[in-house]
């Protein structure tokens, strides 16, 4: 074990959580302690119900009555907003200030991500261009097997078809044959010999097994890669008119149905990687 390291994991912890405890403590925001700001209100507002509930209109007193009690509802409403406002701009306060402050660190975990998702989108990437090397080079050595595998096939059969009319022009001179019956038996050997000619075997080329797509950690993330084919207009002038402007989304929509070649387009496979937690 490494004790000056483990050593100095514990001094950085420490000076963190001495950080941490520094930090200054604010008040906390609650609701029990607004409520008495407004408890002057309580009472006006519960008898202007009642008021409200039990008046009656008969006359131009009890008109008046009723539209001085509305109109001092709506005032009371507008002070209790301008109140409110009062009350919840220190909250609002709060949340910007704890919104900043907690971006601090969000902003340096997302460039974290995006850094780690980079170098293991391009470790993956790198990874599958070496598989589809090997790939590559083993269907080669395959087909430089199978094509010396025929050519050799070829020369046995043809050393066997000579070998066939040999010894039927061999027979037949000793028979005393003439020169057609010679050709004759020269031409039937040679035809039974293609009858039993040899086929080179077939030779299939190894398949390199594609790296595991997701990765699993003991703390239960796990990566895993999405491959998207995507578009870039690298020439307008000899973009095809179907997709005139040019129209991305045409164009990306084509790609996503499987088109690969657009005049003055480059189109490329991104990987990118994701974490699920």
């Amino acid at each position: 074990m490494n004790f000056a390291a483990a050593m100095g994991e514990q001094e950085e912890a420490h000076e963190v959580q001495q950080a941490a405890e520094l930090m200054p403590v604010g008040p906390v925001l609650s609701l029990e302690a607004v409520k008495p700001q407004f408890s002057e209100y309580l009472a006006q507002v519960q008898q202007m119900k009642r008021d409200a509930a039990e008046v009656v209109i008969i006359g131009d007193d009890t008109l008046k009555f009723a539209v001085a009690l509305g109109g001092q509802a709506k005032k009371i409403v507008k002070v209790l907003d301008a109140k409110k406002k009062e009350v919840t701009a220190e909250a609002g306060d709060f949340v910007k200030s704890v919104n900043g402050f907690v971006k601090m660190f969000t902003d340096d975990l997302g460039a974290i991500e995006l850094s780690l998702k980079k170098k293991i989108g391009d470790y993956q990437y790198k990874v599958e261009l070496e598989r589809r090397e090997q790939e590559r080079k083993a269907k080669e050595a395959a087909e430089a097997l199978q094509e010396k595998l025929r050519e050799e096939a070829e020369e046995a059969n043809r050393k066997a078809r000579e070998e066939a009319m040999r010894k039927a022009e061999e027979e037949a001179k000793a028979r005393a044959a003439s020169q057609t019956e010679i050709d004759a038996a020269k031409a039937k050997a040679e035809e039974a010999a293609r009858k039993i000619e040899i086929e080179a075997p077939t030779v299939m080329a190894p398949v390199i097994p594609v790296q595991q797509k997701a990765v699993h950690t003991e703390t239960g993330t796990s990566s895993y890669q999405v491959k998207t084919w995507k578009a870039e207009v690298m020439d307008a002038e000899i973009v095809p008119r179907e997709f005139c402007s040019p129209d991305m989304k045409k164009i990306n929509d084509a790609v996503k149905m499987g088109r690969r070649i657009i005049d003055g387009v480059r189109i490329y496979e991104e990987v990118s990687t994701r974490f699920r937690t």
